[in-house]
């Protein structure tokens, strides 16, 4: 008889267990829907207010070092110097590339920024589980020859998009992640 008993208490505590188990799950996927509906709201507003406000110029990072041998407050010559009045000035010449520039461009991109919200400090990616994305993963942003932060990803991973957070320490000072900069692996210095 106390067997008996035994046995129907260990078989009532094993469904009170399942049935919390269950309640936890549905409450973990309910807060997920609940996240994403959040997230889809953000991104409702912020393209309402970026279309609303006018296009600022784009800041790119990627100035030149003084190449070596040439004094810091050297200054090139004026263009069309030395030239006859009314001729033409002669197109300049790009800037060579610096090495950490050429290892910039070498470096293939890991995802492109589909969405950023520098105010909310975070942005959209497009990639996600599909390229083995985890929490805590650091990366670079590029754009064109020059770096412009540097974002680490967040909890919300799905299988082909990411939610990265904007690293405000590495940020240049007036330079803002935008849609279409590429992230890369973290550059050696």
């Amino acid at each position: 008889m106390a067997v008996m008993r035994l046995s129907h208490f260990a078989l009532a505590l094993t469904i009170i267990l399942l049935a919390i188990t269950g309640y936890l799950a549905w409450e973990a996927q309910e807060e997920a829907k609940g996240a994403r509906r959040e997230l889809e709201l953000v991104r409702r507003q912020q393209a309402a207010q970026d279309s609303a406000r006018p296009q600022s110029p784009t800041l790119v990072a990627a100035i030149p070092p003084v190449p070596e041998g040439m004094p810091a407050t050297a200054m090139p010559p004026l263009a069309g110097s030395g030239l006859m009045p009314g001729s033409p000035s002669p197109a300049a010449a790009p800037a060579p590339l610096t090495a950490l520039q050429k290892q910039l461009l070498g470096m293939p991109a890991v995802a492109k920024i589909i969405e950023s919200h520098n105010d909310q400090g975070f942005a959209v990616i497009d990639a996600g589980k599909n390229k083995q994305l985890e929490k805590g993963m650091t990366f670079d942003v590029r754009r064109g020859d020059g770096l412009v932060g540097r974002v680490i990803v967040g909890d919300s991973i799905d299988a082909a998009e990411a939610v990265v957070d904007i690293d405000n320490s590495a940020a240049l000072p007036g330079v803002r992640i935008e849609t279409g900069d590429e992230l890369v692996l973290p550059v050696r210095k």
